[in-house]
């Protein structure tokens, strides 16, 4: 190897280079009009143009450091400046940019979203360009192999991955921090809520779903707790914060299902065909007596995963435990009515879950919401954002709420993917086809003055004065007494217990032990049942709790006094 030297403006240039490279470079120096000195042994030459050091750049294959020195007092000269940002002016050297330097300060001023490190590197590189101004496919190779082949910044680009990641599960995410404006950003995912005053008015608001104590610290880690159907909401909030986002692979967790005694009628099979094809979501909409427990028992027995059914009393609780025992052989955990036993199946009482939403929150994978429209909109809201369970199964005779919050169903369950008819159900054999008869009777002075004081736009309070109507109570006597002695088993329905108490008493006076009461106070209800089924019971006079789905015996006539 041979040393090499070049002055150039008064920069001196080294190089250890061999003999057949100095030959060929000093050939090129000569034509450039450079001469030899003997006594420094190197070759001196000047410039004036940016040009001819554009030219020496590459055949001295110069530095830099070295261009920057020699490009400086070349621009002064000539009036040239590059136009630069700001943030970037330590990248340029003379009329160039160094692209690289400009992608590293990109970088330390925040994270850019890819998939892998060469992703990372072109998405810098891209940034730039278009920070810069410029489009320069060769600068951009350039860069980018100067890029890929930095350890440490494939070691910063690692660290950051590593601190920025955002765990994402079902119903939970764990994070290193929290970034500035994901608090705020969290309070802002609401969804529409009801509550109807005393009045009987619909008031109309936005809740969050995230609520304080949903963020908290689990050692050195940041855990969010959301409801699940928020998941990708989430997702896409915490990648526009910067996060880097890996969702945890889910799959249900499996269980052991010793039988499968299930079998559907067709409208039924359409209905779990549609539950199934809908991501194991949705809301299944069929009559009273259509069986709608059978449906979520096959469900349950398809996907064979831990699965809790909410119900609205302790009768269906125990109605859905035998069921499940006796179809699936499944001994089935009970919480409410006085059981405080989880399982991998478990029945529980809606508002007995909320009690316990903290311990059985992440146990199951299947949740059976049954009659759903009759569940407060608080405690169903309690319980249906705080279960982590991705498979959900919305049963309804009548999904529609008289304070407007089905969407809460829809939401949190799946919109409705089946609706059956009572057609339907004639047509399957369940029921016979029915005669629907209307009796109207007159409102009281009173009671038609109350009425005419409420506001039009009231609907609910309106249907309240109507439905409580003192003339109902000796019409629906008359009737249940006149289809009793044809021999008809009747069951009277009615929304509220003082009437159904007056109806059973002025029917007591005369059918004596013929005659029967049932409300959310009767605690026999399974003997009286019985009674009626075997004919010693002729009229049943119940609250509108009957159609919550539990199995009531076969009557004849059904009068609906209000509900």
């Amino acid at each position: 190897m041979v040393e090499f030297k070049v002055d150039v403006n008064g920069v001196l240039i080294k190089r250890q280079w061999s003999w057949g490279t100095v030959v060929k470079v000093k050939d090129e120096l000569k034509r450039m009009g450079f001469r030899w000195d003997s006594g420094s042994t190197t070759w001196i030459g000047r410039l004036s143009k940016v040009s001819d050091l554009e030219r020496l750049r590459e055949l001295l294959r110069l530095s830099a450091r070295e261009y920057e020195t020699l490009i400086q007092p070349l621009l002064k000269a000539s009036g040239k400046v590059p136009k630069v940002p700001e943030e970037f002016r330590q990248c340029s050297m003379g009329n160039r940019v160094n692209l690289p330097c400009v992608v590293r300060l990109i970088m330390e001023g925040g994270y850019v979203e890819a998939d892998s490190f060469e992703e990372y590197v072109g998405k810098l590189i891209a940034n730039a360009l278009e920070k810069l101004g410029v489009k320069d496919e060769a600068a951009a190779e350039e860069a980018r192999r100067i890029l890929l082949s930095d350890y440490s910044l494939k070691e910063t680009y690692g660290r950051r991955i590593e601190w920025r990641l955002a765990i994402l599960g079902n119903g939970k995410v764990t994070l290193n921090f929290l970034a500035k404006g994901l608090m705020s950003s969290l309070r802002e995912i609401r969804v529409p809520y009801n509550t109807v005053d005393r009045e009987g008015n619909i008031n109309r608001y936005e809740i969050p779903v995230i609520g304080r104590g949903d963020v908290y610290r689990e050692g050195d880690k940041w855990v969010i707790r959301f409801p699940v159907f928020e998941k990708q909401t989430i997702a896409s909030l915490l990648r526009k914060l910067g996060y880097v986002v890996k969702e945890v692979e889910w799959r249900p967790r499996q269980i052991k299902v010793p039988k499968d005694d299930v079998t559907l009628l067709d409208f039924q099979k359409h209905a779990l065909d549609a539950w199934v094809k809908n991501g194991y979501r949705g809301t299944v909409v069929i009559p009273t007596g259509g069986g709608k427990t059978y449906i979520a028992l096959k469900a349950m027995a398809t996907v064979k995963a831990p699965a809790i059914v909410l119900v609205v009393t302790e009768e269906l609780m125990n109605q859905w435990y035998e069921r499940i025992r006796r179809m699936l052989g499944v001994e089935a955990g009970r919480l409410g009515g006085g059981f405080d036993d989880v399982r991998d199946v478990t029945v529980a009482i809606y508002n007995s879950a909320v009690k316990k939403i903290d311990e059985i929150r992440d146990r199951f994978d299947l949740a059976v919401f049954d009659e759903c429209h009759h569940v407060p909109a608080e405690t169903f809201k309690n319980v249906a954002f705080k279960l982590t369970a991705p498979y959900r199964l919305a049963l309804s005779a009548t999904p529609t709420r008289k304070d407007g919050n089905e969407e809460l169903i829809y939401l949190t369950s799946g919109g409705i993917v089946h609706k059956a008819t009572y057609l339907d159900m004639v047509h399957a054999g369940l029921v016979v086809p029915i005669r629907h008869f209307r009796v109207y009777v007159k409102l009281s002075e009173e009671e038609l003055k109350e009425y005419r004081s409420i506001g039009e736009d009231n609907a609910i309070m309106l249907r309240n004065t109507a439905a409580q109507a003192k003339a109902k109570v000796p019409v629906a006597v008359q009737l249940a007494k006149l289809e009793q002695s044809l021999g008809s088993k009747v069951i009277v329905f009615t929304q509220y217990i003082e009437q159904a108490e007056e109806i059973y008493e002025e029917l007591k006076r005369e059918l004596g032990a013929k005659v029967a009461l049932i409300t959310s106070k009767t605690s026999n209800r399974d003997e009286i049942f019985e009674r009626f089924r075997l004919g010693n019971i002729k009229v049943l006079v119940t609250t509108t709790v009957l159609d919550e789905g539990i199995d009531v015996p076969d009557a004849d006539v059904a009068i609906v006094v209000s509900g």
